[in-house]
């Protein structure tokens, strides 16, 4: 639930200038310790335990590999802390300071990053990318619209490279292409990799070229991805939200789950469909 507490971490211009410069955005600390420690057991327990109702063809099922990286989406609604992050205080007002007030989740995964069983091996990055897909392909302009963005809170350290880093060129999010170097070994020019501490948030623009790195540390990596875009964009998870959890949740909680009053609402919406606008006039922030 908003309160005066978000109200001490709006948007700043020098925040919105870097993220509008460089494609991405720290905000240190951004979680206590306390639920750090929380949010990993609950990722522990996951990790340990897939759940078998998950359709995505991208979520892991039982038997998890523990040595290998396990990626698993859809998962807001597996337990109340996860619902908390999604208009946590530190966070969430940099969220509606950059995209506006017709936003949701339509997106959201965990990644757990074992050390790599091949110490051996040289290091390397996987996947270099845009998020987003077919819009890449389909959308006519240049460069592309930024449509949505990410928060990365670190559950893990990764103030050292070669912990399973989140690598990222600084500035790509206006480049449509990358030229990323043949030998499977190199990275594009720029590249960095993203050095942070437990609870920290990395805020990106989905046209941020990002990749991800290797672990060859000792420490499994825990990282939490929470996409928001605006609220015609269709979801890119099933957004399995039961509906007696959403009917449980407050009216701007309910609009950053998918809830709508009719499907012109995301388009053209009411006051009934966007809470979230009606708080924030009431609050002398439109």
């Amino acid at each position: 639930m908003l309160g005066p507490q978000h109200l001490e971490h709006l948007l700043t211009d020098e925040e919105r200038k870097t993220f509008e410069e460089q494609g991405y955005l720290f905000v240190r600390r951004a979680l206590p310790p306390d639920m750090v420690k929380q949010l990993e057991e609950v990722v522990d327990w996951i990790w340990r335990n897939p759940p078998n109702d998950d359709r995505d063809p991208r979520a892991i099922h039982p038997p998890a590999d523990p040595k290998r990286n396990f990626f698993f989406p859809n998962f807001l609604w597996r337990h109340s802390l996860f619902l908390e992050l999604l208009d946590w205080p530190t966070t969430f007002p940099k969220v509606w300071g950059i995209l506006g007030w017709n936003i949701y989740s339509y997106h959201s995964h965990l990644i757990v990053t074992p050390p790599e069983v091949d110490r051996g091996q040289p290091r390397k990055t996987f996947g270099w990318h845009q998020d987003s897909g077919r819009v890449n392909v389909e959308m006519e302009s240049s460069p592309r619209p930024r449509l949505s963005l990410k928060i990365a809170y670190f559950l893990t350290d990764v103030s050292e490279p070669d912990k399973g880093n989140l690598w990222i060129v600084p500035g790509s999010h206006l480049q449509d292409r990358l030229e990323i170097p043949k030998d499977g070994v190199s990275q594009p020019e720029g590249a960095v990799p993203v050095l942070a501490e437990p609870g920290d948030a990395v805020f990106f623009d989905r046209r941020l070229w990002h990749a991800r790195g290797q672990n060859f540390s000792d420490q499994t990596r825990k990282v939490l991805f929470y996409g928001y875009g605006y609220r015609w964009l269709r979801p890119k998870d099933d957004m399995t939200i039961p509906r007696g959890l959403l009917e449980r949740c407050d009216p701007i909680r309910r609009q950053l789950l998918g809830d709508g009053t009719c499907g012109n609402g995301y388009y053209s919406p009411r006051d009934e469909d966007v809470p979230l606008k009606v708080w924030l006039q009431e609050h002398g922030l439109l």
